[in-house]
């Protein structure tokens, strides 16, 4: 478990699509829970604290999952965000720019939110559709000054192992406190 959840604070988890395409999807989350102790953000958040910083950190399910019958595993930001404290910055996770969107729609206030799922449009010229059906495709934006969303490229593929103008990219995200 060490290699991957250095610090306290932990590492979470929220699924994508390819997660329902294995029609098991339960039973991934609980292993990945109960034997890898990755916190799993089923529609749920987590309250972190260091000192007298605290976070909200909250995940939403993919929108893939009500099509391929999940109807209980629908992406809800409000569920999710549901007791996390007023005063406290939120951060979404949630794997596709879609439900980024939805999130920052359904909700009062986001801080960030952190997503993936275009893999940059991987190869010319599927960037194209890739960009035009996605509200955010790659990189950081800024919706509102108080809001952002920021779209990994991943590291990997989809399908064929190919990536043409897409470049991968390993994403540290570093979260400083304004409070002292």
């Amino acid at each position: 478990k060490q290699w991957y959840q250095r610090r306290v604070r932990g590492t979470f988890y929220v699924t994508g699509n390819h997660e329902y395409y294995t029609n098991d999807v339960d039973n991934w989350l609980n292993y990945l829970r109960d034997h890898l102790g990755l916190v799993t953000l089923h529609n749920q958040h987590h309250v972190v604290t260091e000192g007298n910083a605290t976070l909200c950190i909250a995940g939403i399910d993919d929108p893939q999952a009500k099509k391929m019958s999940y109807p209980d595993h629908s992406p809800d930001p409000i569920t999710a965000a549901r007791g996390c404290p007023s005063d406290t910055p939120i951060v979404m996770l949630a794997h596709q720019p879609k439900a980024a969107q939805l999130s920052i729609k359904s909700l009062p206030r986001v801080d960030l939110v952190l997503s993936g799922h275009t893999h940059g449009g991987q190869f010319f010229p599927v960037h194209i559709p890739v960009y035009l059906v996605n509200p955010f495709f790659a990189g950081l934006y800024e919706v509102t000054p108080d809001t952002h969303v920021y779209v990994s490229r991943g590291l990997r593929f989809y399908g064929a192992p190919t990536r043409l103008f897409a470049y991968p990219e390993f994403t540290s995200v570093y979260l400083h406190s304004n409070q002292k």
